[in-house]
């Protein structure tokens, strides 16, 4: 009986968790809910590309197809360090739960007069109450979208997401 219980539990994670790849990087409850905080560095792009490389994207759908464009802002006039930001929603492959994305971006200035690249603090967490553990699909949007950019970056984790020691 217990023999059966295992396999049930461990189908059920297969069948209902994220679809890899890049399931690799789960989360639980770093934010209440699970959730996934990235930084990317992109060189030689302003951040003004940037933002109408992933606001076209989002529109789109982004590499999957599962992206939505919800908002974004120009905030350079307020002389702040993020240039502009974005929301967007990602639903997942496997019964469509959405996630919501944050993104910000910020000129990497080098010397200090002039953008060298641009930095991405990128953000997803689950909607779904009660997410505690998402089996990596936070990360999943937030990798997935950004390697559909087309764009050659590095990454850091910020929050949450781990990476398996």
């Amino acid at each position: 009986m217990k023999g059966a219980v295992v396999v049930l539990c461990l189908t059920l994670v297969a069948v209902w968790g994220c679809q890899p790849p890049d399931c690799d990087r789960p989360d639980c409850g770093t934010c209440g809910n699970a959730c996934c905080s990235l930084m990317f560095h992109f060189d030689g792009i302003t951040s003004m590309a940037a933002y109408n490389k992933i606001m076209m994207s989002l529109k789109n759908g982004g590499a999957d197809g599962r992206y939505m464009y919800v908002g974004g802002e120009d905030l350079r006039k307020y002389n702040i360090s993020a240039s502009f930001i974005l929301q967007g929603v990602h639903t997942t492959l496997v019964h469509h739960y959405n996630d919501t994305l944050n993104f910000a971006l910020m000129d990497n200035m080098k010397p200090s007069i002039a953008p060298a690249g641009t930095k991405l603090h990128a953000f997803s967490i689950s909607q779904i109450a009660g997410a505690y553990c998402d089996d990596g699909q936070n990360y999943k949007n937030l990798v997935g979208f950004v390697k559909g950019l087309d764009m050659k970056y590095t990454e850091e984790t910020v929050s949450g997401c781990p990476m398996k020691k």
